[in-house]
């Protein structure tokens, strides 16, 4: 269990027929995408690929022709984002024998555990993984905060190597970092958060907006880390106004209703998600139009 990841990863979409199918050839494409793109790796069937959606068996072909398209190239990251610990189990030992680098885990919610039954939760699924863990921060969506408390204990879980961070305040992230970054990497879940992030010693990030612009969240980073602060500080103003517009509710419905802008169709989010409305739409034209005049020199 080697995989420690470093750099911009993309929470990549999962496209659809006008049939509601899943569109592999869509999907092949955007692979080919992201890597002709520099993306340093991906993440399939997580919220932006809408995983509470999929039924099982779509879950697992998607894991599977993303593993297969990318053919050892970057690494690939699973979503097994089930509340429940045997599910998530599952996920998991398909995703390794998919061929996936490592799986995405969210503490459980809904059921509201205890603190020590979500450290049994992260501890079974690293128990019977064979791929590393990444543990997933994000009490907005779970109503579960993983406190630096809870995270001493998972850091010393040998299989989780790493947390998708969406603490939104900076100074609980930078404890976060200074408790355990020796240990795990701290990696941003926030696309307007990522610069902050890096500078306090983040190694990398999980985009969502990274489905439209890979190349740009690259340069990004590389000018952050690489200490050109005034680029990557214009580059990170620049970036607000498209995740402004399209991190709304009913999240990726608007998303992926952007991705026609960039010349990626990929069908409509599923029910209950909707679009964007027009004016939002025409924010993210806008702010995709900027991004391209960005300069990193």
């Amino acid at each position: 269990m080697s995989f420690i990841p470093h750099g911009i990863y993309t929470a990549i979409v999962t496209p659809f027929t006008p049939e509601d199918a899943f569109d592999e050839a869509v999907f092949r494409a955007l692979v080919d995408f992201q890597l002709g793109q520099g993306a340093a790796g991906l993440l399939v069937i997580g919220g932006s690929g809408e995983f509470v959606s999929l039924t099982p068996a779509e879950r697992r072909q998607v894991v599977e022709v993303a593993v297969d398209q990318v053919a050892g190239r970057i690494p690939v990251i699973v979503g097994a984002l089930a509340p429940g610990t045997r599910e998530v189990q599952e996920t998991v030992r398909h995703a390794a024998a998919s061929g996936a680098s490592a799986a995405l885990v969210l503490p459980p919610y809904y059921i509201k555990a205890s603190a020590p039954g979500i450290v049994e939760h992260f501890r079974r699924v690293a128990d019977t993984a064979a791929i590393p863990i990444v543990a997933y921060n994000n009490a907005g969506r779970t109503g579960v905060t993983l406190d630096v408390r809870l995270l001493e204990s998972l850091a010393a879980i040998p299989a989780i190597v790493a947390l998708k961070e969406c603490e939104r305040d900076l100074a609980l992230v930078a404890g976060k970092i200074l408790a355990v970054g020796d240990r795990i990497a701290i990696l941003s879940g926030d696309d307007d958060l990522g610069l902050p992030t890096f500078l306090l010693g983040s190694p990398g990030g999980i985009f969502t907006t990274a489905n439209l612009v890979p190349a740009f969240h690259r340069q990004l980073f590389a000018a952050a880390v690489g200490g050109r602060l005034a680029p990557a500080r214009a580059a990170h103003n620049a970036l607000l106004p498209l995740v402004d517009a399209l991190y709304t509710a009913d999240h990726p419905g608007p998303l992926k209703q952007a991705m026609a802008l960039i010349g990626h169709p990929v069908g409509s989010a599923r029910s209950p998600l909707q679009g964007a409305r027009p004016e939002n739409l025409q924010r993210a034209e806008t702010a995709l139009r900027a991004l391209a005049a960005v300069s990193f020199d």
